[in-house]
């Protein structure tokens, strides 16, 4: 999917393209090495809800969790774009929640450096992904195992 543009900083570009492209490909179809592999060494993922997550170790540990959690989870990038040195991706998360079908729509901004992502912080609705949860019960053992409280 190519970028939209607005001021790209010479070869930051390509290398942006190459990881929406990599990202796409890993949320259509998720595997843990895939997101490993999309990572710098040091990377930072921020999101709401939780505490940052520093590193590839941390982040192969928290994709685990929520692959174990939530097996039939695939993401759908709708549009990418390029703003200086930032790469925004919007997209979409499907997966079963509680017996029945949920999307949560995201935006990332992305910075990449190496041609990996360094930093990745995630806007979305954390609230109504909240109270979805609450309102599907048999989704609430599962929710509690992947943040650590059972």
């Amino acid at each position: 999917m190519p970028l939209e543009a607005t001021e790209p900083a010479g070869g930051f570009a390509a290398e942006a393209e190459s990881v929406a492209a990599r990202f796409a490909a890993a949320w259509a179809s998720p595997e843990l090495d895939r997101f490993i592999a999309l990572l710098h060494p040091n990377v930072r993922l921020l999101q709401p809800v939780t505490k940052p997550i520093v590193g590839r170790a941390a982040a192969r540990e928290e994709f685990a969790k929520l692959l174990a959690w939530l097996p039939d989870l695939r993401g759908t990038v709708d549009r990418t774009a390029l703003d200086r040195e930032t790469l925004l991706i919007s997209w979409r998360l499907r997966f079963t929640l509680g017996r029945a079908p949920y999307e949560l729509r995201t935006v990332d901004r992305i910075v990449v450096e190496g041609g990996l992502i360094r930093e990745r912080e995630a806007y979305y609705d954390s609230l109504a992904l909240m109270l979805a949860l609450l309102a599907r019960p048999s989704s609430w053992l599962g929710y509690w195992r992947y943040r650590g409280y059972v």
